[in-house]
This record gives structure tokens, C-alpha cells and sequence, in this order.
């Protein structure tokens, strides 16, 4: 079984980086299944028996980033922390995270995705009771504007480092959501009890 679980795991490498590839030389729209098989030198029949369209392995792609950054941000992970495992990702699946965020929040690959990421981000933070901001419009706003940053940096601001932009997430968006509209429901505090 667990041979079968490596093949599975290594054909959807190929047509996740063939994809990626694909997209480097043409838009997203122009390729076909046809075109990922023989890059990523798997058997048509091999995509299907994976995935059911060009959508449907964009949002595996797409959803094995996010799974990543669930599993690397923590609960006591500072804004800083958070933010910085977010912008090491993005560098580290640069080319992937580009066609991601090419791409409109309505296109089919992000639409269940953005569902998802909703979700965890509902288990983080709950609403401040002292707010008039509604916790799903705090948290529209917070993951929006997260993307928007980094595709900002992604297309434009190459100039700064993870670092610089994981200070400027934390102070810009995520500090000031937080002091405004939401309370990190898991985050650990380093103030001592009394």
C-alpha cells in the first residue's frame, strides 16, 4: 500500500509542476491536458484517474500550500511569526503562488479553497465582543487583504525580504484587525498570571 500511496503522491508532483511550468510559457487557459501528460510524462488516463479537470489539480496545487501554512502557523506564533511563515512559503513555491494569485477569487480552483481558508480562519479568531464589526466582514478584510500583499510583493515588491514584509503584514493587517475587530481565540500570551 504504501508504494501505491508513492505513486499517487509522486504523479500528482509531476502534473502540479508541469502545470506550473506550463503556465511560465503560456497563460493558464491555453493549456491542455494533453500538453500536462507530456510534460509531466504520465499517461492521459493517468490525469483522470487523479483528477477530473485542469481546475480541479490547480486547487490540489493551491490546497497543499495552505494545508502546509495551517501546519507551520501555531497558535502561539506572534502576528510577526504567522506572517513570516506565510511570506518563506510563498518564496519557497514562488512560481505556484504567482499563477494562484493570477488568477480572480471566483475562478474555480479558488472557489472551494476560499471556502476552507474561511473556515480555519473562523477556528483563529473569534469577533471582539466591543466591536460593531461583524467577525466574517474582519475576516474578509484580513484575508484579503493578506493576499492582495502578497501579490503585491510577488509582481512588484521582490526588493523586500520575507522579513520586511512579515513586519509590514503584522503592523498594516493583522495588528490592527486584531486591536480593531478580532480576538485570537488560540493565541498563548507571554503575560504572567497574578
Amino acid at each position: 500500500m504504501k508504494k501505491l500511496d508513492r505513486r499517487i503522491k509522486r504523479t500528482r508532483r509531476l502534473l502540479s509542476e508541469a502545470l506550473v511550468s506550463l503556465t511560465l510559457e503560456s497563460s493558464y487557459d491555453e493549456i491542455s491536458i494533453r500538453s500536462l501528460t507530456q510534460r509531466a510524462d504520465v499517461g492521459y488516463a493517468t490525469f483522470y484517474r487523479h483528477f477530473k479537470s485542469k481546475d480541479e489539480l490547480l486547487s490540489y496545487c493551491i490546497r497543499e500550500l495552505v494545508r502546509e501554512l495551517q501546519n507551520a502557523i501555531k497558535p502561539e506564533h506572534s502576528n510577526y511569526e504567522a506572517s513570516l511563515h506565510v511570506y518563506k512559503l510563498v518564496m519557497r513555491y514562488k512560481k505556484t503562488c504567482r499563477l494562484a494569485l493570477s488568477l480572480p477569487d471566483d475562478h474555480p480552483a479558488w472557489v472551494q479553497i476560499w471556502a476552507e481558508i474561511r473556515e480555519w480562519m473562523i477556528e483563529i479568531y473569534s469577533a471582539r465582543d466591543e466591536t460593531n464589526i461583524p467577525q466574517e466582514i474582519a475576516l474578509n478584510h484580513l484575508v484579503k487583504s493578506c493576499k492582495e500583499l502578497v501579490r503585491w510583493w510577488l509582481f512588484h515588491g521582490q526588493g523586500y525580504s520575507p522579513e520586511q514584509m512579515a513586519t509590514m503584514q503584522s503592523e498594516l493587517v493583522l495588528d490592527v484587525i486584531n486591536n480593531v475587530a478580532l480576538d485570537s481565540r488560540n493565541r498563548v500570551t507571554n503575560t504572567p498570571t497574578p
